[in-house]
């Protein structure tokens, strides 16, 4: 008779058997899927060994292996897997109570207090205001009843600033130094300190009227005639714009109609008092010694203005359609500047 090719369990294995059972009834009930899952592994590991078959009994009450091998399974390697696998089952059930699932919900933010009003509709781009703009003045309008006679004059006006005032003009400024322009600029506006002393008392600004006589002393004296603005620069006097027409628009004489003069550019018919008065203050003109003197320091006087209006002139001329609109309005836009300041 052949003999057997099985051949029984060996103790080692029947002991770590026993030693399962045992632990798997000292597992509380709360752990029974944690001992179910032990097992199984266990099962599965002999099943799934190398070279291995399932076990069979042979009828004896004891476990036979179907295949020869003489590996054994190892006790230490099993209790480090089986208590790996329970401890980690404990973490999770630990983590499970100590930290319960906690159901987030969106927070509504609740509406302000205050809340700004919806901007209301406008009717048209007129309607609408800029909160950050100053109040302005409205700007009464210049009457030009003689447009017909101020556009001929200032057409006769713009062709002899073209081809003589512009040339010169031009010349000058290539030849004479901007800071020597500059100088010969004060010498002409501290000569005017009466005309500005004058129309200061006229309007009643006493404070005006001290900072031309304080101008007047300290750069014709200190600054050479008025050449250099100590005044201005050093003691921080600063320097007035004021004549008899600004005078007259105080006490509320109307500008009236829009006047073109020959030579002298735009003018209104209240300016030209103003100019009439100022001419009898003017040392350039009752202080000459004689009427060719006199309008010889006054052209010099445009020309080394022009010379610093040449850049302006022309690109208000480019961007203008109408040059003499453009100038009009400019003109009286620049006039009611001065008055309200």
């Amino acid at each position: 008779m052949k003999p057997n090719s099985t051949r029984k369990i060996s103790p080692n294995l029947t002991f770590k058997s026993l030693f399962l059972f045992a632990f798997l009834l000292l597992i509380p009930t709360g752990h029974a899927s944690a001992s179910q899952q032990a097992m199984n592994e266990f099962v599965y590991d002999i099943n799934s060994s190398e070279n291995g078959r399932p076990l069979q009994g042979n009828g004896t009450g004891s476990l036979e292996l179907g295949y020869e091998k003489k590996d054994t399974f190892e006790k230490d390697s099993f209790h480090k897997d089986s208590s790996k696998e329970v401890k980690s089952t404990e973490v999770t059930i630990e983590l499970q109570k100590s930290m319960p699932r906690i159901e987030t919900q969106t927070p509504v933010m609740a509406a302000p207090e205050h809340v700004m009003d919806e901007p209301a509709e406008v009717s048209s781009f007129d309607d609408m205001e800029d909160p950050f703009a100053e109040e302005q003045p409205d700007i009464p309008e210049l009457h030009d009843p003689l447009e017909g006679y101020n556009r001929a004059m200032y057409k006769f006006n713009d062709k002899l600033y073209e081809h003589v005032m512009e040339p010169v003009a031009r010349g000058y400024r290539k030849v004479v130094h901007e800071n020597i322009r500059i100088g010969i600029r004060n010498v002409f506006n501290n000569a005017l300190s009466p005309v500005k002393f004058f129309s200061s008392l006229v309007q009643g600004d006493v404070q005006k009227s001290a900072q031309v006589l304080s101008r007047l002393v300290i750069n014709t004296t200190v600054g050479l005639g008025g050449f250099f603005d100590i005044a201005g620069k050093h003691y921080e006097v600063d320097d007035v714009n004021e004549d008899f027409d600004q005078a007259l628009g105080v006490h509320g004489v109307p500008t009236g109609p829009y006047l073109v003069l020959p030579f002298l550019g735009p003018s209104h018919s209240r300016n030209v008092v103003g100019r009439v008065v100022d001419s009898f203050l003017s040392p350039t003109i009752f202080a000459a010694p004689g009427v060719l003197v006199g309008m010889g320091i006054n052209a010099v006087d445009q020309v080394n203005t022009v010379s610093f209006q040449i850049d302006d002139k022309e690109s208000l001329d480019v961007s203008a359609l109408d040059k003499y609109e453009s100038t009009r309005d400019f003109y009286h836009q620049y006039r009611f500047g001065l008055l309200n300041k």
